[in-house]
C-alpha cells in the first residue's frame, strides 16, 4: 500500500522523503555512533577506577615486611571511602571478609568463582563493573579483593544524552522534510512551466514557447529541447497540412473531369457512340493519372513512415546507366539521348530504387526539352565519391526557384502541368531516395540553357 501509494506521489515529495530519509539515516547512524562512542569511554573509565583501586589495596597489602597492612585496617579503603560509586570487599585467605565500604545495595558475588576478572553486571536498575583479584604470597592465596564500581550516574547521563540526540532527530528530520519541499519546488518550478505550456499547446496553437532561462542546467536544455521538438512538430503540421491541400487540389481536377464525362455519359453517350468512346477515353486517362498519384504518395508515405525499406547490394553502375539508358532512347526518340560512364565503377546501394530515381530525372528531362534537344546521362568517380549527372538542353530553372523543384507538388511551371502530365512529386521521391542513399543532390540551372542535376553518393 504505502508503495503503490509512493508511485502516485509528486515528484516535489518524493525528492523531499528521499533526501529527508538520506539525511536522518546519516543524523541517527552517526548520533548513535557518538552515544555508543561515549558509553564505551565511560565504560572504559570506570573499569580503570575498579582496575586501580583493586591494584592499590592489593600493593598495600603485599607491600614489604614494615610496611604491610592488615586485611582490616581501615586505612586499606581510606582513598575512596568517600566516593559514592565504589564498594570494596577485602577477605581473607578463607573468603570470611574482614574488611568492606558499601556505598550502595547490590547482591555481591562470590570470591571464588570470579577470581581475577572483570564482570559486567546489571542489578536492580543498576549497572555496576565488578573487579575479584587474588593476592598472593609465596604461591598461596593470601587475601581475596572485591572492588566493584557503580555506573548509575553514567548511565543517566547516556539516557539524558539520549534524548537530547533523539529530539535534535526528530527537530532535524522535520527541518529537513520542510527545507527539501522548499527547494525541490523551487527547483522544480521549471518543470511545472514546462508541464503547463505543454497542456496549452494543441494542433492549433503550436507557436507558444517556454522561457529558457540563462543558466546552462539539465533544466534549461530540458526547455530548449522541448521549444525544438514543438518547432519540428510545427513545421510537421505545416507539411503535413500543405501535403494534404496539394493532394487534395491534385485529385479533385480528375474527379470533377470525370464526373463531367459520366454526367455526359448519361445524357447523351447511351445513344451517340462518340461520346461515349471520348468519355471512355477521358476516364482512362484521369484513371491513369490518379493512379500514379496515388502510387507515388504511397512511396513518399512509406518513406517518412519508415516502412521503404531499401535492399542494398553491390553492382555495376556501367550497367544501370546503359540499361536506363537504352530504355530512354526507345521511350524518347526525338530527343539526342547520350549515356556512359568514365570507367569500370561498382555501387553498394538499391538498385530498383536508383534505376527508380534515374528514370524520373531522365523523364524531366525529357518532358522541358524541345524535340531535338540533347540528354547526358554520365557517371564518374571523383575522389571519395561516386557521381551520377543528368544534363539537358531544356528550357531550365528560374534561380528562385531552383531550390524549391524537390518540394512535393511543387512546379515551376504550373501552366503547363496539366500539359506535361506532372504531379510534382516526381523530383521529391528523387530526393527521398538519394536521402535514404545518404547521397547528396545539387541542381544547376540557366534558363533557356537546360537543367543539370548531380547525385553524389559516397564511394563505401
Amino acid at each position: 500500500m504505502g508503495i503503490n501509494l509512493f508511485k502516485f506521489t509528486k515528484i516535489s515529495w518524493k525528492l523531499t522523503i528521499l533526501y529527508a530519509s538520506i539525511f536522518s539515516l546519516v543524523l541517527i547512524l552517526l548520533n548513535a555512533l557518538v552515544l555508543y562512542g561515549i558509553k564505551l569511554f565511560l565504560i572504559n573509565q570506570t573499569i580503570q577506577k575498579v582496575n586501580f583501586t583493586c591494584d592499590t589495596i592489593a600493593d598495600s597489602i603485599k607491600g614489604s615486611p614494615g610496611e604491610k597492612m592488615s586485611l582490616d585496617d581501615p586505612e586499606l579503603i581510606r582513598e575512596v571511602e568517600f566516593d559514592p560509586t565504589i564498594n570494596i570487599r577485602i577477605a581473607n585467605s578463607e573468603g570470611v571478609v574482614v574488611n568492606s565500604l558499601n556505598n550502595f545495595k547490590w547482591s555481591a558475588i562470590q570470591f571464588t568463582s570470579e577470581a581475577s576478572s572483570i564482570r559486567k553486571i546489571k542489578e536492580n536498575g543498576l549497572h555496576i563493573i565488578v573487579k575479584n583479584k587474588e593476592v598472593l604470597s609465596d604461591g598461596k592465596v593470601t587475601a581475596y579483593i572485591q572492588v566493584a564500581g557503580n555506573m548509575e550516574k553514567e548511565y543517566l547521563f547516556l539516557k539524558i544524552l539520549f534524548i537530547f540526540m533523539a529530539g535534535a532527530d526528530l527537530a532535524g528530520i522535520a527541518i529537513s522534510l520542510i527545507v527539501g519541499y522548499l527547494i525541490s519546488r523551487r527547483m522544480l518550478f521549471p518543470i511545472d512551466r514546462i508541464t503547463k505550456a505543454a497542456q496549452s499547446i494543441s494542433i492549433n496553437n503550436l507557436d507558444r514557447r517556454i522561457e529558457v532561462s540563462q543558466t546552462d542546467d539539465e533544466l534549461s536544455r530540458l526547455a530548449r529541447t522541448f521549444n525544438e521538438m514543438i518547432d519540428r512538430l510545427k513545421l510537421s503540421f505545416e507539411k503535413q497540412n500543405q501535403f494534404v491541400s496539394d493532394a487534395s487540389h491534385e485529385l479533385r481536377t480528375p474527379i470533377s473531369v470525370i464526373q463531367g464525362y459520366i454526367g455526359l455519359i448519361d445524357r447523351w453517350g447511351k445513344e451517340d457512340r462518340n461520346v461515349l468512346q471520348e468519355s471512355i477515353n477521358a476516364i482512362k486517362n484521369e484513371t491513369s493519372g490518379m493512379t500514379e498519384l496515388i502510387e507515388k504518395l504511397l512511396f513518399l508515405a512509406r518513406g517518412d513512415s519508415g516502412y521503404q525499406k531499401l535492399q542494398k547490394s553491390e553492382f555495376s553502375l556501367n550497367e544501370l546507366i546503359d540499361e536506363v539508358g537504352r530504355e530512354s532512347r526507345l521511350i524518347s526518340q526525338e530527343h539526342s539521348i547520350q549515356y556512359g560512364a568514365d570507367e569500370e565503377i561498382s555501387l553498394f546501394a538499391d538498385r530498383k530504387m536508383l534505376k527508380q530515381m534515374l528514370r524520373a530525372l531522365i523523364d524531366n528531362s525529357i518532358k522541358f526539352t524541345p524535340a531535338n534537344g540533347a540528354i547526358d546521362i554520365r557517371a564518374y568517380k571523383n575522389k571519395n565519391t561516386i557521381m551520377i549527372n543528368i544534363k539537358d538542353t531544356g528550357i531550365g530553372i528560374p534561380q528562385e526557384d531552383i531550390n524549391r523543384i524537390f518540394n512535393r507538388f511543387y512546379r515551376v511551371d504550373k501552366a503547363r502541368a496539366k500539359e506535361t502530365g506532372g504531379s510534382g512529386l516526381g523530383l521529391s521521391i528523387v530526393k527521398w531516395i538519394a536521402d535514404a542513399h545518404n547521397a547528396k543532390i545539387k541542381a544547376e540551372s540557366i534558363v533557356g540553357e537546360g537543367t543539370s542535376i548531380t547525385v553524389e553518393f559516397p564511394a563505401k
